[in-house]
Formats: structure tokens, sequence, C-alpha cells
């Protein structure tokens, strides 16, 4: 009966402590698993406005059309994304704009990294995609080639 208000020692702050070590490791692993998917899915949108300009670019009748829709298409598909890429470099190749031929957009955007993966996050990172259709043979391109 004397032993009944004596404390033992045993395990009551063991899962606190637990839960202080392992809790940050697993959050710091939560927010690299975010920051990571964010920026995938940047890429993602890159490559989808470099596939957007070259569809465009591809149904256009000569060259010099084609590059400006493939630089509107991919500008406008990028602002929908909600993506920030102050100046994307956009480059559009005619140089096989013949029927049967290819055309090839390529877009390369500067991000800010607080923009992509978690909000605060210094650097930046260049996200770049290249996207390639041909040209009908049976179309008739620039003048009736």
């Amino acid at each position: 009966m004397g032993d009944r208000g004596r404390r033992v020692r045993g395990d009551d702050g063991q899962a606190i402590a637990e839960l202080v070590i392992v809790a940050p490791v697993l959050l710091i692993i939560i927010v690299l698993m975010v920051a990571l998917g964010r920026v995938d899915s940047a890429q993602g949108d890159v490559e989808s406005a470099a596939r957007a300009g070259v569809q465009a670019a591809v149904v256009q009748a000569d060259a010099a059309d084609a590059q400006t829709q493939a630089t509107s298409v991919v500008t406008s598909t990028l602002a929908g994304t909600g993506l920030t890429c102050p100046a994307p470099q956009i480059t559009t190749d005619t140089s096989n704009f013949v029927a049967g031929g290819t055309v090839s957009v390529s877009v390369t955007c500067v991000t800010s990294l607080a923009d992509v993966s978690v909000p605060g996050m210094p650097g930046s990172k260049t996200l770049s995609a290249t996207a390639v259709a041909h040209i009908d043979v049976f179309r008739t391109v620039g003048g009736g080639t």
C-alpha cells in the first residue's frame, strides 16, 4: 500500500519526444514533395504552350503567319496557366515550311522558384520545351507549293 503514491518511471514522455523529432522531418519531406510537384506542373505548362504554338503554326498558309501565330498562342497559353514568365523566349523554326515538312516551336521561360515551388523560396528555374509537328503532305503551303 505504501507504493501507491510513488510514481513509477516509465514511457510517459517518450511519445512526445518521438513526435518532436519526427514531425519536422515529415514536414520537410511534405514541403519538398509539394515543391517538386509544382515545378513539374510548371514544366508541363511550358510543354503545353509549345504544343499549342506548333499546332497553331502548322495550319498557317505561310512561314511568316506561322511564326506570328505561334508566338501569339504561346504567349496567351502561358498567361492562361498563371505561370509567371516575364519574358518567354519563343523560337519558331519554319525553315522546312513546305508540304510534308515540319515546324518546331521552342519555349524557354525563366521563372521564380517562389512562383513554381514553395512561396518564399529564393532563386529561379529555367523551364524549356520544344514541340514539332509535320505539315500535311497534301496541303498547299506558301505560294502554291
